[in-house]
């Protein structure tokens, strides 16, 4: 297993610590924090030893600092705190060259997981339905999270799980019979207008309800007809879904449904009836365990013996296991269905399944305010169409002004507007509701994906007006405050990474970048200021080496985090 520059100076002061009080250096590592920038990069608080050794906190703190001595760290005592800082060498250059030998790798660790299999449930759309804005959610956090399980060397088994069983389908089925048009049978939007219609219908119109019902019982019965109309609907939701998928430039290892698991389910409730026990009520089959006040049971199956997402969800769950043996089997769906999740994984529990605890729901917030200029609730498809067309405008603003030359205007725009969105959606803390607001997600200022992208194409385009990237390069000339600034945020990319995927939070990796490319335009914009700062530095050229090295470090530790938040990087902006 690698280990990142910042983790293996925190062990290493941290065993230095531990050989000075003469304890495990095990007892130290969760004690050294990060310090305050003005005073180090470590720090270690004298607190808890003062009890012990009779002394006051600064003067334990001032003897640990004259005894200590840890090749490439300069340790000091602060009051009571002993704070270590990285020496500009070999800290420099063991982060640069760390970077640039890994390429858009940086930050991923193969052995961290090796030998590991994570399965991540994510996206789920009905089919006989769009994409809605609503689903960017659970796709972007759940392809964010796979992509950060993969860097970390576990093998992914990320699943597409659709709603394509259930008396919803029932409805289309009804309501095509009633309302489609023969030759749009294989156009996604008629039958998008055709459940639409049905459902109205249907809220309305009891009869029409129960009609819908009584085909999805003639589908869990296996009847042909049905199961015929069933499929063709199935597979023209899936080339449109498919279409979408690509755009976003998302795949998955595995689009399969609820419908997997029709004739599966019985199985399943007759090993739930030996434990914990099954039990009927009011007609309808429930999982016999404790309940507590208000909380309703978990139906297995309804008074008309039709199944539910319950059942359905314990199938696959046990399906899920004996396929893929997995560490970690993660649903990435919104916090509404945490009770839903909660009753399946203590079921699976109650069951006697030593793997139930392995199961994991990853919820996340509402986004609110989201409309087009039409002022209507859309399709996802629709609104990065609107996202390009946004951007297009500035693109071609900035080509008639001369600031941008670009082969393919409408390409570019293409990538800048996903990376909007998508960026737009990453950044938030995925327990937290958000706002969707169009000027704030598209600005190139601020904390969006456009910025980020800029800050990206920025490093490039210095690189390429330098003569490209240099081979070979001093890091002893990387002195300035804003380099070495600079080199302490590349640093974080690899710890990031893998705190992220612990907690299954992608934000930690947008808020890094946003700090990477902050730390990069403030060291840009010191050379306007003061000319011996600049990166293009005029009649030095061994520092002007050095800081291109250092340039080429930035683009790719923003090359490598946008690329794992599921983000393109234009090079030219």
């Amino acid at each position: 297993m690698s280990t990142s520059v910042y983790s293996r100076y925190r062990a290493a002061f941290a065993q230095a610590l531990a050989g000075a009080l003469g304890v495990p250096a095990a007892d130290i590592e969760s004690q050294v924090k990060p310090a305050e920038p003005a005073h180090g990069d470590l720090s270690f608080a004298t607190f808890p030893l003062a009890k012990a050794q009779k002394k006051a906190p600064p003067a334990i703190a001032a003897q640990l600092a004259q005894t200590l001595q840890v090749p490439g760290l300069e340790v000091k005592a602060v009051g009571p705190y002993v704070n270590a800082r990285f020496l500009p060498l070999p800290f420099t250059q063991e982060v640069i060259d760390g970077v640039r030998k890994a390429g858009l790798a940086y930050g991923s660790d193969a052995e961290d997981g090796k030998g590991k299999t994570v399965v991540i449930d994510y996206s789920s759309p009905n089919i006989a339905k769009p994409i809605g804005f609503h689903h960017i959610r659970t796709t972007f956090l759940g392809h964010c999270i796979a992509n950060l399980y993969r860097a970390l060397g576990w093998r992914v088994e990320g699943i597409n799980y659709l709603g394509d069983w259930g008396k919803q389908f029932g409805l289309v089925a009804v309501g095509f019979q009633e309302f489609g048009k023969e030759e749009l049978r294989e156009d996604m939007a008629h039958l998008v207008q055709v459940y639409v219609q049905a459902n109205k219908r249907a809220g309305e119109d009891p009869a029409f309800d129960e009609k819908a019902r009584e085909f999805f019982r003639r589908m869990e019965a296996g009847d042909p007809e049905a199961m015929k109309l069933w499929n063709q609907f199935r597979e023209t939701s899936l080339k449109g879904f498919k279409r979408v998928y690509a755009r976003m430039g998302i795949d998955f290892e595995h689009i399969e449904g609820e419908s997997r698991y029709q004739g599966k389910m019985d199985a399943v409730i007759d090993q739930i009836a030996k434990k914990p026990g099954v039990k009927e009520s009011q007609g309808a089959i429930i999982v016999d365990m404790p309940y507590a006040d208000g909380e309703p049971p978990v139906l297995l199956k309804k008074n008309d013996g039709s199944t539910l997402y319950a059942t359905r969800d314990l199938a696959a769950a046990e399906d899920r296991h004996a396929r893929f043996n997995f560490d970690k089997s993660l649903y990435v769906v919104a916090q509404d269905q945490a009770l839903h999740f909660r009753q399946v994984f203590r079921t699976l529990k109650e069951m006697g399944q030593p793997w139930a605890d392995k199961c994991v729901h990853v919820p996340f917030g509402r986004i609110h305010g989201m409309s087009t200029r039409k002022g209507q609730v859309v399709e996802l498809d629709q609104v990065l169409d609107e996202a390009k067309e946004r951007v297009l405008q500035r693109v071609k603003e900035n080509i008639a002004q001369g600031n941008l030359e670009t082969a393919d205007a409408d390409a570019l725009s293409e990538q800048i507007g996903l990376g909007a969105i998508v960026f737009g959606d990453l950044k938030h803390n995925r327990a937290s509701d958000y706002t969707f607001d169009w000027d704030e997600v598209t600005s190139l200022e601020g904390h969006t994906g456009p910025y980020l992208q800029y800050a990206h194409a920025r490093c490039a385009n210095v690189l390429r007006r330098g003569g490209g990237v240099p081979t070979a390069y001093d890091p002893a000339l990387l002195t300035l405050p804003e380099e070495q600034a600079l080199v302490r945020e590349l640093m974080r990319l690899p710890d990031t990474v893998k705190a992220a995927a612990e907690q299954y939070e992608p934000s930690l990796v947008a808020r890094l970048l946003l700090d990477v490319a902050a730390a990069y335009s403030r060291y840009y914009t010191a050379g306007n200021k003061d000319r011996d700062k600049r990166i293009l530095v005029e009649g030095n050229d061994a520092v002007r080496a050095a800081r291109l090295a250092l340039t080429d470090a930035t683009r790719i530790t923003l090359a490598a985090g946008l690329t794992l938040l599921g983000i393109p990087t234009p090079e030219n902006m």
